[in-house]
């Protein structure tokens, strides 16, 4: 099975380039607030010139911002990582030709699948990530991925699995293989600052990634 990868939190157009060059499918930009936070003159500077499908990072948008800067952008995909109800998920979704992500967050304790079930027919994909009071996304918060183990077997069709936090080069083989996601998804990992990437670390990532997908 060919698992992608998303390369996210980017804040300068040469690491977007040495990422598209190694190999990701996806490129994520944050437009939230977040140390990672950038404007949409910079994406655009971030994505030139790479064929890699772009992803905008949005917690709680405003819809017609998100919807607007979607569309001046060219994203992909639009990826949620607030509080976004099931509907507001739709309505952007239906909007434009992008697909829409939501995140959610695995805490200890509580059982994800009701969670799955009601953004199921709102999303294009659902990314897993674990919680953390540091923050909404980007901080390396990890779960424990067998946990999805069973979840895994009753997932939603055609519902993408994206599997993040606390991901890198020494572990995503292993997620690989206890999650089966359609997309690994890494910031924190493989950077030497917020938005500030390793051109080793993402190498050594998507040359794993590849290696779990049997292309390596």
């Amino acid at each position: 099975m060919k698992v992608e990868a998303k390369i996210c939190g980017l804040g300068w157009p040469e690491d977007a380039r040495r990422a598209a060059q190694a190999g990701a499918d996806y490129l994520g930009v944050v437009f939230a607030p977040s140390p990672r936070r950038r404007v949409s003159e910079e994406a655009r500077r971030i994505w030139e010139g790479t064929a890699a499908r772009r992803v905008g990072v949005f917690v709680d948008p405003d819809r017609e911002e998100a919807v607007e800067l979607a569309v001046e952008l060219a994203m992909a995909v639009v990826q949620l990582h607030g509080s976004e109800a099931p509907g507001f998920c739709q309505r952007i979704r239906e909007a434009g030709d992008w697909a829409v992500w939501k995140a959610l967050r695995v805490r200890e304790g509580v059982d994800p699948t009701a969670a799955v079930e009601k953004y199921a027919e709102a999303v294009d994909g659902i990314l897993l990530e674990g919680w953390s009071a540091r923050g909404l996304g980007g901080v390396g918060a990890r779960f424990d991925w067998s946990r999805v183990g069973r979840l895994r077997e009753d997932w939603p069709l055609g519902v993408r699995l994206i599997l993040a936090g606390g991901l890198n080069a020494g572990n995503v083989e292993g997620a690989i293989e206890s999650v089966a996601p359609d997309v690994v998804d890494v910031s924190s990992g493989v950077e030497l600052s917020p938005g500030v990437k390793d051109p080793a670390a993402v190498s050594a990532f998507l040359e794993a990634v590849k290696r779990a997908s049997g292309d390596g």
